[in-house]
């Protein structure tokens, strides 16, 4: 005599499975979807940005020898900066390596406070005497050294705005690794609950007995 195991149980449980897979699938789509618009808004707004400022790298003939060197430079001679890796480069290769020349490699908080001494010694001069001499050349020096402090400022305040850019730009990059996994994962939940789906609606083997 040939009869059937009744399965019921078992088929609920299957079909359960394969709906909680593709459900798992959809919740990983929707947020990698989610994660794939905010890496494109991230990346997009970089380089909107970067292009509206209109910073052109220096053309190869003009580099320091030093930045003859840096790779990155050489390869983006000319180009406009439209990324964040761009901006990386220009920050740390260009201007810094440009600021050494400003005031012998001294940091802008060195620059700074040299500025800050040259007005007293200025100042004190001319209270002392103000027909003093030296006074002319005080006042020459102290302007100069502002000149410096102020294009120093200048410079962080450019190299701290592009490494920003930068760092803003791999958030991005992230993201959109984060949307990748997500969308992978979206995809092996779906293939597994196919899967399972197709198995849990084979006709059950008959037996004997």
């Amino acid at each position: 005599m040939t009869t059937v195991k009744p399965i019921r149980g078992g088929l609920v449980v299957k079909q359960g499975k394969a709906i909680f897979a593709g459900l798992i699938a959809v919740v990983f789509l929707a947020l990698g979807l989610v994660l794939k618009n905010q890496a494109d808004f991230s990346h997009d707004y970089v380089k909107s940005e970067l292009e509206a400022h209109g910073i052109t790298f220096t053309q190869v003939e003009f580099l320091l020898p030093s930045q003859k060197d840096v790779p990155c430079l050489v390869e983006n001679a000319g180009k406009l900066m439209t990324t964040g890796k761009q901006a990386e480069c220009y920050a740390k290769y260009q201007i810094s390596l440009d600021m050494d020349l400003i005031d012998n490699g001294n940091p802008y908080f060195v620059t700074h406070y040299n500025a800050y001494l040259s007005d007293v010694a200025k100042y004190t001069a001319i209270q002392a005497d103000p027909n003093d001499p030296a006074i002319p050349d005080l006042l020459q020096a102290s302007l100069d050294a502002h000149r410096k402090a102020d294009d120093m400022l200048a410079g962080e305040a450019t190299k701290g705005l592009l490494l920003t850019a930068y760092g803003f730009s791999i958030i991005g990059d992230r993201l959109a690794q984060a949307a990748l996994a997500c969308f992978i994962l979206a995809g092996l939940s779906l293939v597994i609950g196919i899967v399972v789906f197709i198995r849990s609606n084979r006709k059950p083997a008959a037996t004997s007995s």
